[in-house]
């Protein structure tokens, strides 16, 4: 059985519809169907699905022209080209739309089941050319390698603070300490010199 939801499947020939129509129902996902992209927005319109199944070549409004009014409109709807003109160009401009999934005809039913339960299955998914992904990757690990290279340089700058204070007498002084393990620098003020949470360690074991 298929995951639950509304499927619509759009043909201009009626066998190929109800037959695809029983298909589905009698795995358990509900089905409409229209003869047209036309048909197709006008029930769309009253009662939005969740995947739509189109055929590519339909008289009057044809599944790009069905695409593209679901791209503006209801651009969460889930959907599906079927085509029997493989076409790399049209396969693009589908994908650029929002198309999760782009079959060429004949298409198996089982073919057709899995394609629908991936839609039903997944989150809204837009595909994009692969060029755009491999770019964003590049981004990102770009992005990573920089992140990393401050990380590093960050680290380095603390260990050079931490000799510089060792080597002029300073020592870390823990929180809470009592006047005489506190390390006064200018008793004058009564103020305590502190870097990076160190303090100097002179003079003080005497104090009361």
């Amino acid at each position: 059985m298929l995951r639950n939801g509304q499927v619509m499947l759009v043909d201009d020939e009626e066998g190929v519809r109800t037959s695809w129509q029983r298909f589905f129902r009698d795995r358990g996902v509900a089905t409409t169907t229209a003869p047209d992209g036309a048909s197709a927005i006008d029930q769309l319109s009253r009662q939005p699905v969740d995947v739509v199944v189109s055929d590519l070549r339909m008289p009057g409004k044809d599944g790009l022209e069905l695409l593209e009014w679901l791209h503006v409109r209801q651009p969460d709807t889930r959907f599906i080209m079927l085509t029997g003109y493989g076409d790399k160009g049209l396969e693009g401009r589908v994908r650029e739309l929002g198309a999760v999934d782009y079959l060429e005809k004949p298409v198996s039913p089982d073919v057709l089941a899995r394609a629908v339960e991936r839609a039903l299955a997944a989150d809204r998914v837009t595909f994009r050319p692969a060029e755009a992904v491999e770019q964003d990757t590049a981004v990102a690990g770009g992005r990573r390698d920089g992140r990393r290279r401050q990380d590093v340089a960050a680290h380095d700058a603390r260990d050079d603070r931490r000799g510089s204070v060792a080597g002029a007498g300073l020592r870390r002084v823990p929180a809470g300490a009592g006047r005489r393990d506190t390390c006064l620098g200018a008793r004058a003020g009564g103020q305590v010199s502190t870097l990076a949470g160190w303090r100097l360690s002179t003079a003080c074991r005497g104090a009361s």
